[in-house]
């Protein structure tokens, strides 16, 4: 099912879901913890903005057997498909993307392929190889632009995504940052999923006998810029609200469809650029 959200912002605080900073750190960066994250009330509309899509724009390809990597990414800078290994499929028709939130005053952006907000500029195709893709999007007010540098990495069968975020505001702006998949893990919808600081994984094992075992992780990597971030297991098949990233997820071990999100909250300063990576990855 697609959905597309309309916005009626308030405030409000998230503190009975015990969001976890990095290990031993307090929010620094102008953070302060999650539990202090704006919330928007969000309703379904009918239809989803014409700007989204889940056209493929662009194919890479690598390895063969069990290295097989195949995965196509749209003019927006969305991977709707991703194989691997060959003849496994890992995502839903609920879409993936990203999404991004400015916390006060609070305004959420947020493309997932079969659904957006409607808020952003055409995309920039700013360089593409036979290995990446590189995708500048610009919010419509002007006040963000996300600079995407999707890239094949055939030694691990993975894909890296590298989201620069900058703030063309003359003010320091405090920001929430995701990357979202609805995974389907080997081609089902019933699957486990789980979450950790780094990162959301779902997979099939025996508890699953209708499909081959295996999964999908989508993973933090190296330092974010941020010292807040952190893996979201959904009960949920659509994407989050990017201002209440947390809602519809569970620290328990899912067994049932979902979906996953990487997180990330911190300040991004008046001109400024801070990067997070995250990266996808078959089991």
């Amino acid at each position: 099912m697609k959905h597309t959200f309309v916005l009626a912002v308030t405030v409000l605080a998230l503190g009975s879901l015990g969001f976890a900073g990095t290990p031993g750190q307090t929010e620094g960066d102008g953070n302060q913890q999650a539990d202090n994250a704006v919330q928007e009330t969000i309703a379904p509309a009918t239809s989803t903005s014409p700007d989204a899509t889940t056209t493929c724009a662009h194919t890479f390809t690598s390895g063969n057997n069990n290295t097989y990597l195949s995965y196509c990414v749209t003019a927006n800078g969305n991977i709707p498909q991703i194989q691997t290994p060959f003849g496994l499929l890992q995502l839903g028709s609920d879409g993936e993307g990203y999404g991004l939130c400015q916390e006060s005053p609070a305004v959420q952006y947020h493309d997932y392929g079969s659904s957006d907000t409607g808020n952003w500029k055409a995309p920039t195709l700013v360089s593409l190889t036979t290995t990446a893709v590189k995708i500048a999007r610009t919010t419509s007010d002007g006040h963000f632009t996300l600079t995407q540098t999707i890239t094949m990495v055939p030694q691990t069968s993975s894909i890296t995504i590298a989201m620069a975020i900058t703030n063309h505001q003359a003010v320091a702006k405090k920001v929430y940052i995701l990357r979202y998949a609805d995974s389907n893990p080997n081609g089902s919808a019933q699957q486990g999923i789980n979450a950790t600081h780094n990162g959301v994984y779902s997979w099939l094992d025996s508890r699953f006998p209708s499909f081959p075992p295996g999964g999908l992780q989508l993973q933090n990597v190296g330092n974010p810029p941020f010292l807040y971030w952190q893996g979201f297991a959904r009960t949920v098949d659509y994407g989050p609200n990017a201002c209440d990233f947390a809602a519809n997820s569970t620290i328990a071990v899912i067994e049932n469809s979902g979906s996953m999100t990487m997180a990330y909250v911190g300040t991004v300063y008046a001109n400024g650029t801070k990067t997070v990576t995250v990266t996808y990855r078959g089991m």
